[in-house]
């Protein structure tokens, strides 16, 4: 048989004493109301009727005080209500009496506490009650009860026990769906706190951020990596991190991708996720923060290392490289003393000397160690050195678009990329075109531009223009671009061709304030 005591609390059994202390109060009433005119007899009987009420509220307060177990308590509660209705019933005409189907309400109290057994316990004796009234009385007052009216308690009697029977079912169902109730709490919270658990021992910081990107919550990790504590709910987060702009101007009702966001914070390297939640009517941002301070520390040690992979390979041809040039002016040098007046042998000494000098500086450059030392330096009057330095002679069409601002950068750095890209378009630009060379700075991020008007970058040659000794001149030592990829990647700045434009090549130089924007299509990471 089932049953359940899911809903037998002692909070729902003194709301059920209370309701019913106030119905027995208001049956009392309605009883001296009913009985009125009867005098003198009626009104003793109802004294007698509030002593009773009283002695069983009594006997109910010392059993809730006393006793321990639930259903015991319902179940005094209901029998003291079967025997105040019975004796109301019994002074209010017995067979008569129009308060018969207060019995039938007492089943049906039963029947509401999901518990069968109690609910079949209450039917009994609901029937025991009734007929003890009629048959009491039948005898006290000395009324016969008619042979015809033998039906009517059978089928009043029956009535009682099909009630019950009908509430029993209900609490059967009542149980069944509280017992349901209780395992699928039960498995809630279970699940509840496995989620607790992994949130916790989770290495990688949760926030979760409403519209306003104020923060809701936030597991362990993510206070650790943030700084954060239990007063900061309800904090924006952009007061403890530097937030990308696409968050901040992401429509709120539509469907965005993910978007994922680097930065430096309290000298460790950060990666932020943004992932927009649509739930119901409502939308959240989950951020999950990876700390990538150790992935930053081992790719610089791959990079060194491959660095020095390609100076083992560089000596090789280095090697080669300077013997023809020497080789070149050892020959030149002899026939120099054999015929001093010929100019033709001075200029192929000076442009083999010229280029083993340019071999030899690219090849210093890309292997020298890069450690980069931010400070607040005038862009104008880098690029202004920049370009008198290629352009000594002031007989190139230089245009340079770059206000008098200054930006929190290596000095030196930025020198040695604008130098290398300013001499590759020079190289490939044909006379008069111009070469233009451009700077902006906004609130978040500056771009370094430098665009020549050559015939443009084949195609061959694009997906290892970065690599040592790729090169697309007959001219250039392959070494100019890539280390320009060299210093971009120790100074987490991006570099890229501009794809857009199609006189020429245009090369990019792109820095995100505090932070390296991984998304785009960067050429390095």
């Amino acid at each position: 048989m089932l049953s359940s005591q899911h809903g037998l609390t002692k909070t729902n059994i003194r709301k059920l004493f209370a309701a019913r202390a106030f119905a027995s109060l208001l049956l009392l009433a309605i009883f001296y109301w009913f009985e009125s005119y009867a005098g003198e007899q009626t009104l003793n009987f109802l004294v007698q009727l509030m002593f009773l009420w009283l002695a069983l509220l009594t006997i109910q307060v010392v059993v809730f005080r006393f006793s321990s177990s639930n259903l015991g308590h319902v179940l005094i509660q209901l029998i003291a209500d079967l025997v105040l209705i019975g004796f109301v019933i019994f002074g209010s005409g017995g067979l008569n009496s129009p308060f018969i189907f207060l019995l039938g309400l007492v089943i049906i109290t039963a029947g509401s506490q999901a518990h069968i057994l109690l609910t079949l316990t209450t039917a009994v004796l609901a029937a025991a009650a009734y007929l003890l009234a009629i048959y009491m009385f039948e005898d006290i007052r000395h009324v016969v009860i008619p042979p015809e009216s033998t039906l009517k308690i059978l089928l009043q009697t029956s009535l009682f026990f099909l009630t019950g029977g009908i509430m029993a079912l209900i609490a059967s169902r009542h149980a069944r769906l509280q017992e349901k109730e209780q395992v699928t709490s039960v498995e809630h919270q279970q699940l509840k706190a496995i989620h607790n658990q992994v949130l916790d021992v989770m290495h990688e910081g949760i926030v979760v951020l409403d519209t306003a990107l104020t923060v809701q919550s936030f597991n362990p990790s993510a206070a650790t990596l943030l700084g954060l504590s239990a007063q900061h709910t309800g904090f924006k987060i952009d007061s403890f991190i530097h937030l990308p702009d696409e968050l901040h101007n992401a429509p709120k009702k539509v469907s965005i991708p993910i978007i994922q966001h680097e930065v430096q914070h309290q000298n460790h390297h950060l990666l932020l996720t943004f992932k927009k939640l649509n739930i119901e009517h409502d939308s959240l941002w989950l951020m999950t923060i990876v700390n990538v301070t150790e992935t930053r520390k081992l790719e610089r040690k791959l990079a060194e290392k491959d660095k020095l992979a390609h100076i083992g390979q560089m000596s090789a041809m280095l090697a080669h490289e300077i013997r023809n040039p020497m080789q070149t002016i050892s020959q030149a040098a002899e026939l120099m003393g054999l015929n001093q007046q010929d100019s033709k042998l001075e200029r192929m000494i000076t442009e083999e000397i010229s280029r083993l000098n340019r071999l030899v500086s690219d090849m210093l450059d890309y292997a020298s160690p890069l450690h980069p030392k931010p400070k607040m330096t005038n862009i104008s009057s880098l690029i202004s050195s920049s370009v008198q330095q290629i352009d000594l002679s002031q007989s190139l069409n230089i245009t340079v678009n770059c206000d008098d601002i200054e930006a929190d950068l290596d000095p030196d750095h930025f020198r040695l990329i604008l130098d290398n890209l300013l001499r590759n378009a020079v190289r490939v630009s044909p006379e008069p075109a111009s070469i233009y060379i451009s700077f902006e700075q906004h609130k978040t991020n500056w771009s370094l531009r430098v665009h020549d008007h050559g015939q443009g970058i084949d195609e061959s040659v694009k997906d290892t223009l970065f690599q040592p000794f790729k090169t697309g001149h007959k001219h250039g030592t392959g070494l100019g671009l890539a280390t320009v990829y060299q210093v971009c990647l120790i100074n987490q700045w991006q570099v890229y061709i501009d794809k857009g434009i199609t006189d020429g090549a245009c090369f990019v130089v792109e820095c995100t304030l505090g932070s390296t924007n991984i998304e785009g299509e960067s050429i390095h990471g």
